[in-house]
């Protein structure tokens, strides 16, 4: 007896994309190592042609294409949501990003891990040449370089430790709807510690109570940190309830960085803590 078919329904965090997926209990499935894959954090359900239906599509969708298949990435312009690849050279049908499904227990999900790393050629990162991080460590601290997948944002950042097991400030995963669907890993270094090249290629992305910015490359859609809201001005944030500005206030001198962008460094081998952002985080996010 075939398998009965499940309806899943997914979107981008801002709901300009919303989409239904026809298939089966959702159990396992593929990540990669490669450079796109880990800076993206993407969880791969491949489906076969007839099984997504596109539901609503503001023609948000940026396409990005990148490794040795030419793989065409697809990301929401306005939130930055990883949605869906296309590669009909290798895979028929379509791959979304099972981060994206509505009500899906991310941490629940076994996960094969597909070496995308052994595939030639090999990315080549950018090499960092922009300033170094004010942050007055010196050679106690330790530095580490990122960038986005295209190479447009690159970042150096200045801890007072390396990220191993000895590191004593806090690294987090959340699973919160926004954090859901980028699959970010954060770190929390004070702004001085943190140097850009390139911001004029990020852009924000501000939801819930917009104190906070997911700043993204708009170009290959790789979530480089959160930035506070620069639009929202002092008057409006008093205007937030009490408990939201405690909440915030305090965390303004912070730039959450997400560690997936970091070169020649492996996210996945840190010990991270979970945090139940669904559950705790207010207001409570609603699936479009």
């Amino acid at each position: 007896m075939s398998e009965i078919l499940k309806t899943y329904r997914g979107n981008c965090h801002c709901g300009a994309f919303i989409f239904e997926a026809k298939t089966h209990d959702i159990r396992s499935v593929i990540g990669c190592n490669c450079s796109n894959c880990t800076r993206k954090a993407y969880m791969w359900l491949f489906l076969p042609p007839g099984a997504v239906t596109v539901i609503k599509d503001e023609g948000l969708l940026t396409e990005f294409v990148c490794g040795p298949h030419k793989s065409m990435h697809k990301f929401c312009s306005r939130c930055g949501t990883p949605v869906l690849a296309d590669n009909q050279a290798y895979r028929a049908g379509t791959a979304i990003n099972a981060r994206t499904i509505q009500n899906l227990d991310i941490w629940g999900l076994e996960v094969d891990i597909h070496n995308g790393t052994a595939i030639d050629p090999q990315w080549a990162p950018p090499v960092y040449s922009g300033p170094d991080p004010a942050s007055g460590l010196g050679d106690s601290g330790k530095e580490y370089h990122g960038s986005c997948r295209c190479g447009a944002v690159q970042a150096a950042i200045q801890l007072p430790g390396p990220l191993d097991g000895t590191y004593k400030g806090p690294i987090i995963e959340c699973n919160c709807s926004i954090c859901q669907r980028g699959g970010y890993i954060w770190i929390y270094p004070k702004t001085h510690q943190l140097a850009l090249t390139g911001a004029d290629n990020l852009t924000g992305y501000a939801f819930s109570n917009k104190v906070w910015r997911k700043m993204f490359c708009k170009i290959c859609g790789t979530h480089m940190m959160t930035d506070w809201n620069v639009a929202m001005t002092n008057e409006e944030f008093a205007t937030l309830p009490a408990e939201v500005r405690a909440y915030h206030d305090p965390k303004r001198e912070y730039r959450p960085f997400n560690v997936r962008v970091l070169i020649e460094f492996d996210p996945l081998a840190l010990k991270t803590k979970r945090f139940d952002g669904w559950d705790e985080l207010e207001p409570k996010y609603v699936n479009p």
